[in-house]
């Protein structure tokens, strides 16, 4: 327990006892930092430092659920426990829809009562994510790296280790047995599921009785073992809250007030101001300055990334004086280091929506993977009006601004570009790098420094698809495979402004791009009137530009299962530059192709 500084609030500390827990704590963060919900509990921040770990979450007065139901005296009426079940049904039916980013859902996989809080007002609040995992486009995910309380396990998960949503609804089915027996229900507790001495004889008078069974059958359907006949988490919500109306019918009128009165109950609670607000990004990605004693110099072990002060900013830009671009995403100044590195600062915008979870994001992805041809993140600062990225910084630009600008820009200027950024979102897209979708490949999105090296940028909103080295179902790769084809179709509208030098900045949006090739392909079966007059001007150059065009109209096909993957595209990249080089002719080219 701690009080905050700057308002008095209290907080929860929550301490990892082993440093060697990065890579689980890190997970943990990113997963509770998109959740917004009044039944999850609200993530303040937390502190990395070089031997500690620690999340800071909102402190909830009355404890957790296990400790009140079974190491306590107080009474808890019928219509609260019904409360307390709607609200952890209604936490994990937000988890079970959520739309994130990048198109997955959370699984909460250790829902127990240890892990359901109940503030002042009893309102249940779920927390402990640190078994929680994204499961992209809500699809089973098969791991054997199988983690929770075995004692609230769905058996599917714990023996096959299938993880779906519907392995929390079977946890969530535990739950609410020992809310209507408060009594430990173990798994295969044939007497307490099947006869009415399962009930609490406190609330098991006849009045509750219909409710009771009702909420037995509905826990009994919770925990089949035929996963597929489980009901969904908003079905469960949509039913107790139903049961909760009866209840009130039969009685009249609720009784929280009673045990919220109950001197029991009253117990400690002496926490300060309410905490109304939204969770405050100065609070949710804080990393406390006070834990990190010289915040400026430690590393965070995940890529050697330094964090930044305010006034380190100020310096580094000269007062923000140099202004490389703006939008309403947020601003990139020029800077220069102490040891006269030159980089990329940019600050975020809180006008930008989920401008938090852009930078969480961002971070994240990019403090984990290292390529030639991504953005290098050096650090980040988190105290500033608004959050800032220091980057590597790339001399030319954006790949738009060479585009609309009037220097020259030769073919192999332009096939390496090409090259390089396939082999970026091939590396992305491996087992390596976890695959990641980077949903935002575009010429504005690519910069290019002093040698004409594209490095992707753009990771606000990025995908992880696959971060762990679990086995997955053959279907849920297939799926995978065509949420990665969306980068291909991108990456072939992107090489059309190569080869083109029309830039799709300028049109209504990149089909017409793509249509003015097509028509120009479909007219001569080359597409040769498409190519930018300056790179057509020897007959070699033109059979280069007729491959990659070949290449392209896989690339932007719109049946995504027939696009080639990233892999390939990149390999077949490197084979056309090759024979170029050798000047090849068309027809060894096309043999390629073939």
């Amino acid at each position: 327990k701690g009080t905050l500084d700057d308002d008095y609030d209290l907080v929860a500390v929550k301490r990892y006892i082993s440093k060697d827990l990065r890579k689980e704590f890190m997970e943990e963060v990113s997963i509770h930092s998109q959740m917004s919900h009044r039944n999850v509990v609200e993530l303040i921040g937390y502190c990395i430092g070089e031997s500690t770990l620690m999340i800071v979450t909102k402190y909830i007065s009355k404890g957790n659920l296990d400790d009140i139901l079974h190491n306590s005296d107080i009474s808890i009426p019928l219509d609260v426990r019904l409360g307390i079940a709607i609200g952890c049904a209604d936490a994990l039916s937000y988890m079970h829809s959520m739309h994130l980013s990048n198109g997955s859902l959370i699984c909460h996989g250790d829902i127990k009562p240890a892990n359901i809080l109940l503030d002042s007002n009893l309102t249940s609040k779920l927390s402990d994510f640190g078994v929680s995992r994204l499961l992209s486009g809500g699809v089973t995910q098969y791991t054997v790296h199988i983690k929770g309380s075995v004692s609230y396990m769905d058996p599917i998960y714990f023996h096959e280790g299938c993880l779906t949503p519907r392995s929390d609804v079977y946890s969530f089915g535990m739950v609410l047995l020992e809310l209507i027996a408060r009594k430990r229900v173990r798994k295969g507790d044939i007497n307490l599921i099947g006869g009415g001495e399962i009930f609490d004889a406190e609330i098991a008078n006849r009045s509750n009785m219909k409710i009771l069974k009702e909420m037995r059958k509905l826990a009994i359907e919770c925990l089949t073992l035929d996963i597929h006949k489980r009901p969904q988490m908003n079905v469960v919500a949509k039913r107790l809250r139903t049961l909760k109306k009866e209840l009130k019918d039969m009685h009249g009128r609720y009784s929280e007030h009673i045990l919220a009165s109950h001197r029991s109950w009253r117990k400690n609670d002496n926490q300060g101001p309410s905490y109304n607000s939204r969770m405050q990004l100065k609070k949710s990605l804080s990393i406390f300055k006070r834990n990190l004693s010289n915040s400026s110099k430690i590393l965070l072990g995940l890529g050697n990334m330094r964090i930044f002060t305010q006034e380190e900013l100020n310096e580094i830009t000269q007062n923000y004086s140099c202004l490389l671009s703006g939008g309403t995403s947020g601003k990139v100044y020029k800077g220069t280091l102490e040891d006269n590195t030159v980089v990329a600062v940019r600050i975020f915008s809180e006008a930008l929506e989920g401008f938090e979870e852009a930078f969480i994001n961002g971070g994240m992805i990019l403090s984990q993977i290292v390529h030639k041809n991504i953005i290098r993140l050096l650090g980040y600062c988190l105290n500033a009006d608004c959050p800032a990225f220091v980057y590597e910084y790339a001399a030319r630009g954006t790949l738009s601004d060479i585009l609309d600008g009037r220097e020259d820009f030769p073919l192999h200027l332009r096939v390496k570009i090409a090259v390089e950024t396939a082999e970026a979102l091939e590396y992305l897209h491996s087992s390596a790098a976890g695959m990641i979708r980077h949903g935002y490949v575009a010429p504005s999105k690519t910069l290019v420094d002093d040698s004409f090296t594209p490095k992707l940028t753009g990771f606000s909103w990025a995908q992880r698809l696959n971060n762990d080295d679990s086995a997955i179902h053959d279907h849920d790769k297939y799926c995978v495979s065509l949420k990665l084809k969306t980068d291909v179709y991108q990456f072939g509208v992107l090489v059309l402004t190569l080869i083109s030098r029309k830039n799709f900045a300028f049109y209504a949006d990149h089909e017409h791009l793509v249509s003015q090739f097509l028509a120009a392909y479909k007219a001569d079966n080359s597409g040769r009137a498409f190519f930018d007059d300056d790179i057509t001007t020897r007959s070699e150059d033109v059979a280069l530009l007729e491959e990659i065009g070949k290449l392209l109209l896989k690339c932007i096909c719109l049946e995504i299962d027939q696009r080639p993957t990233m892999k390939q595209v990149a390999q077949h990249l490197r084979i056309i530059r090759r024979c170029w080089k050798n000047n090849c002719t068309a027809d060894g080219a096309s043999l390629v192709t073939n």
